[in-house]
């Protein structure tokens, strides 16, 4: 009977230890499962990020194509609107070349002068070769035709006629200079505005010869009032124009016949000083009891008009050049002259 008992205790002994060993082997695969579910999570958050930082960069670069076509857009917009800008502007400088064209009043050459110092930023001014020196200068102030261009080079070396331009064209950067130190700039503009009459001279080949100016430079003082300033240059304006008269005249008139002259009486060129302005005129020798005609007010103050100011500059100086130099044949030698050509 003991050894019964013994063998069923030890049955029960076995089954209970083999009870635990399955329940050991139940846990360790619960156990197992569970490690094997959180890897499984952890790859899924892996790819969940991946995939939003794949969307990130997708609306990314989305948002930058936007912004760089809205970037182009407003570009061309504003291209758009600065050329129909250009237009409108263009047309109404038509219409005031019109109505001057159609006032009897106008000498011929100062009408073209007119006309070009209005279409100034429009046709054609210089040689191409002058273009490596002026690079921010637009493209179609550039010829290869040399009979287009108003500003250039006849007697001179192109690159005296390009560093007088190029004076010209920073006046206006030397006068505002002068002004945010107190200074008083009328004189320097009348020096630059001198030095550039010298070099047309120079380059018109007529320096040394005896000629009567038909441009005056009028340097006006600070104190000075629009009246007195009007005076002196309608008096500098009606002594060239005696001197012109009393040089071609041919008959004096005392007879009562009209008078009559050698050649044509020329268009005289008048520049004002005044403060920061420049003031431009002409007057013809002609019709000594006549007005000048301002043809344009240049504000030294204003940058954005630096280019096209020292343009209207030449332009006066370059129409007195081209006159003398039309009649240079007709002129005698200044045997007085001892200034050097080059200097």
């Amino acid at each position: 009977a003991e050894e019964e008992i013994e063998a069923e205790i030890e049955e029960e002994l076995d089954e209970e230890i083999q009870a635990e060993s399955q329940n050991d082997i139940e846990f360790d695969a619960e156990d197992e499962g569970g490690e094997g579910d959180a890897d499984e999570d952890a790859d899924e958050d892996e790819d969940s990020d991946e995939v939003m930082l794949e969307d990130e960069e997708f609306y990314s670069e989305e948002e930058d194509e936007v912004d760089l076509e809205a970037q182009e857009a407003a570009a061309s917009e504003a291209k758009v609107q600065e050329y129909l800008a250009r237009q409108k502007e263009f047309e109404t400088i038509q219409e005031n070349i019109q109505k001057a064209k159609a006032d009897a009043s106008w000498h011929p050459d100062a009408l073209f002068l007119y006309e070009r110092l209005a279409l100034r930023s429009f046709e054609p001014l210089v040689p191409i070769d002058w273009q490596i020196d002026f690079p921010t200068l637009p493209e179609i102030l550039f010829t290869e035709n040399d009979e287009e261009t108003f500003v250039n080079s006849n007697c001179l070396a192109s690159y005296r006629g390009i560093k007088a331009l190029q004076s010209l064209i920073t006046l206006g950067v030397r006068v505002r200079d002068k002004l945010s130190v107190g200074g008083y700039p009328e004189k320097m503009v009348a020096k630059e505005i001198q030095n550039y009459i010298k070099w047309a001279e120079r380059d018109g080949g007529y320096q040394k010869m005896r000629f009567i100016p038909v441009h005056t430079v009028v340097a006006a003082r600070s104190s000075q009032t629009a009246g007195s300033i009007g005076a002196a240059l309608a008096s500098q304006m009606k002594f060239l124009g005696e001197q012109h008269m009393a040089s071609l005249r041919i008959s004096d008139g005392d007879s009562g016949e009209t008078e009559k002259y050698t050649r044509s009486l020329p268009l005289l060129y008048g520049l004002v000083v005044a403060q920061t302005k420049v003031i431009l005129v002409t007057h013809d020798s002609a019709q000594p009891d006549t007005e000048a005609k301002v043809l344009s007010t240049l504000d030294l103050t204003n940058k954005d008009m630096d280019v096209w100011n020292g343009f209207a500059i030449a332009f006066m100086i370059i129409a007195a050049r081209n006159y003398i130099m039309s009649i240079k044949n007709e002129l005698e030698p200044d045997n007085t002259m001892t200034e050097d050509e080059d200097a």
